[in-house]
């Protein structure tokens, strides 16, 4: 188990982003897929992937692949699973199978003769000593590939944001659009003009300053039999040495809402990066009417979008952030002419199961 055979789940549309992220963590891509990349990675590779991967949204570890065709295959497969070698005592264990272009395609009987074998129960109103882990059973034209969850809680669970308005934009989403943009590597003052609970200048924060995404919370696999935890304590105490000091150019939060000022502030001193962002009340419509007129401004926002404006004002909102020097921007693709601007490049993605596009104009993504 010197190497292990990973796959990197992901918002559909942002492979290439996170595979960009991984070879940046000299992480080795195998392949990519649909939602997701397969990689060969170390153990210590492991831990570094959860602790800074800010795109990815789990990691799944395989632990075995076998051909079954019946019932019978399939519990002997199982069988040569060293389950023992890898979950540790007193835990439980959910089971979430799919099935697709197979003789075994009932997945409830599946997680039947899965759970006869591995004899592992799983019952929410208890509290297990080793925690609750998850085993994903894919059969796949009669192949079955076994992995466990390494992850638990999705990756885009940071930790820090308790507080959140409508249709908050995911923080993978908002670390990807930083980073497909460029706007995480731009020198100077990013805007979120509507910043509703902050997401996008926390993350970018946290990316300047080199915060890992993954240090304020716990992952399934620390509970793993190979795991060495002094490793792990190493390697965070490493990644604590690394961070950077407070910005000296402070990033700039706004919001026609005080309310949302208030939590995007409480999710900012959470994150530790409350005196890296000026957050202010402020009508994103009228952004380039101050005695400025906004010049330079590099604006990277999730707006809002549907029913929370009506049609002229979502119009007036789109077109006063089409002014910006710059921009990185997050919306749905019929929204997208409404900036009036040309684009240099878009990307189709999802947030929540939501089709939206990502679009950047003057960043150097």
């Amino acid at each position: 188990m010197s190497r292990l055979a990973a796959y990197i789940v992901t918002a559909p549309g942002l492979e290439q982003v996170t595979a960009a992220e991984m070879a940046r963590l000299d992480l080795k891509v195998v392949d990519l897929g649909v939602g997701g990349l397969t990689a060969s990675i170390t153990w210590s590779q492991l831990m570094l992937a959860h602790l800074h991967l800010r795109t990815a949204t789990r990691i799944l570890i395989r632990i075995g692949r076998f051909e079954a065709s019946g019932f019978g295959d399939l519990q002997a497969g199982l069988k040569e699973i060293p389950f023992h070698e890898w979950l540790p005592k007193r835990c439980a264990l959910n089971i979430s199978v799919s099935a697709s272009a197979s003789r075994l395609n009932h997945t409830g009987a599946i997680e039947e003769r899965v759970r006869a074998v591995v004899r592992r129960s799983y019952d929410p109103a208890y509290e297990y000593e080793g925690g609750v882990h998850t085993l994903h059973v894919r059969m796949s034209r009669n192949i079955c590939t076994v992995s466990i969850d390494a992850t638990g809680d999705p990756l885009y669970q940071r930790g820090w944001r308790t507080e959140s308005g409508p249709a908050p934009i995911r923080e993978t989403l908002a670390a990807a659009l930083l980073q497909w943009s460029g706007a995480s590597t731009h020198k100077g003052v990013l805007t979120d003009p509507c910043c509703g609970a902050g997401t996008i200048m926390i993350e970018a924060a946290q990316m300047a300053r080199r915060m890992p995404a993954g240090r304020n919370r716990s992952f399934a696999f620390e509970n793993w039999m190979p795991v060495d935890p002094a490793q792990w304590s190493k390697l965070l105490a490493a990644s604590d040495a690394d961070v950077r000091g407070p910005l000296k150019k402070k990033y700039v939060a706004r919001d026609l809402k005080g309310d949302m000022i208030a939590k995007a502030q409480a999710n900012a001193e959470r994150a530790g990066v409350l005196d890296d962002i000026v957050f202010e009340v402020g009508d994103a419509t009228k952004l380039f009417s101050g005695p400025t007129g906004g010049a330079g401004l590099a604006v990277v926002t999730n707006p809002p979008y549907g029913e929370r404006l009506s049609a002229a004002n979502q119009r007036a909102l789109y077109l006063e952030l089409g002014k910006a020097e710059r921009l990185a921007v997050v919306a749905p693709t019929s929204s997208l002419p409404s900036f009036k601007r040309e684009f240099d490049d878009t990307l189709a993605t999802s947030n929540g199961g939501l089709a939206v596009q990502f679009a950047r104009v003057a960043f150097s993504g």
